[in-house]
């Protein structure tokens, strides 16, 4: 017992986060369950919208079952560890990068597709994305696992990781910063100006930013762990991260899709416009400079 006792507070962190991870996501999925059987596998699931979700919503699965094994259930020998984890990371990458997109999608559906807003989320994305890949191959060469210091103590043990990751995560910071002031921008500019009631617009407005200062403030917190924690927590909030912005993209999707069965139901004149991704507007409706992101009249993108 007093072995035990020896280990380092820190040792029993990543298990406890990996358990909570996979608690969030299994509870999340149990609480729209209905939601995704209405809106996606009743409907049509091989649309744009639903196959991201299909995947936003499954994937995870993949990555946090490998999370909790390496480091709950298992015990690996350090090179089992670095091949295993090498894997996981890429599938964590990944998975970010597809719920960035999605994000980023909707933003720029909420501006209407503006050429000069998408310019800039195609920057920001280029400039976060292929960085961010970069910088995760060489963080992974820097990757050394030591056996567990305790034949009680489960899972894989790392030794050594290269700082360079905080990089990663302060381009994640503020291109997730980016999205966030563009849709503050737009819901300054579409709730004042607009003549329109759309109730769900105004929840898309006001979910997008909450949903922003969550993932940033993830973000932040990886970005302090990576410099200040002991190196072996400096990949802990990675699987949080990927799971917090899973669930909060699954959210916005629903959303959409929910939006967008409710527009087929009353036909295209009165409904407004829901691409895969978000908001778009009708070609024919006539707006203003200072009204484009308001208006009521749209269509189906089926």
């Amino acid at each position: 017992m007093s072995e035990v006792m020896a280990v380092p507070e820190y040792q029993r962190f990543i298990p406890s986060t990996m358990v909570a991870c996979a608690t969030l996501l299994v509870y999340d999925h149990l609480c729209t369950f209905d939601q995704e059987v209405a809106l996606v596998w009743s409907s049509n699931p091989l649309q744009r919208g639903s196959i991201f979700f299909i995947v936003n919503r499954y994937l995870p699965y993949v990555d946090t079952l490998m999370s909790l094994n390496l480091h709950v259930v298992s015990l690996y020998d350090p090179q089992s560890c670095l091949r295993q984890n090498i894997v996981l990371a890429w599938f964590i990458v990944s998975g970010i990068i597809l719920s960035e997109t999605i994000l980023m999608l909707r933003t720029a559906a909420l501006w209407g597709r503006r050429r000069i807003i998408v310019i800039i989320l195609c920057c920001s994305s280029g400039l976060t994305f292929i960085p961010a890949i970069i910088i995760t191959a060489l963080e992974l060469q820097s990757l050394e696992y030591i056996p567990s210091p305790h034949p009680q103590l489960p899972g894989c043990h790392l030794g050594h990781a290269s700082p360079i990751i905080i990089i990663s995560y302060i381009l994640l910071a503020l291109s997730e910063t980016t999205v966030g002031i563009l849709t503050a921008i737009q819901a300054y500019r579409s709730l004042r100006y607009s003549h329109y009631d759309s109730p769900w617009i105004k929840q898309m407005y006001k979910d997008g930013l909450l949903y922003y200062v969550l993932v940033l403030a993830v973000s932040i917190a990886n970005v302090l762990v990576a410099a200040l924690a002991p190196r072996p927590l400096a990949n802990w909030l990675a699987t949080p991260q990927r799971v917090i912005h899973s669930v909060l993209c699954n959210k916005v999707l629903l959303q959409i899709l929910r939006q967008r069965t409710r527009a087929s139901t009353v036909g295209t004149e009165s409904s407004l416009t829901i691409s895969a991704f978000g908001i778009a507007h009708s070609p024919s409706t006539t707006i203003t400079q200072d009204q484009e992101a308001s208006s009521g009249r749209t269509v189906v993108d089926q």
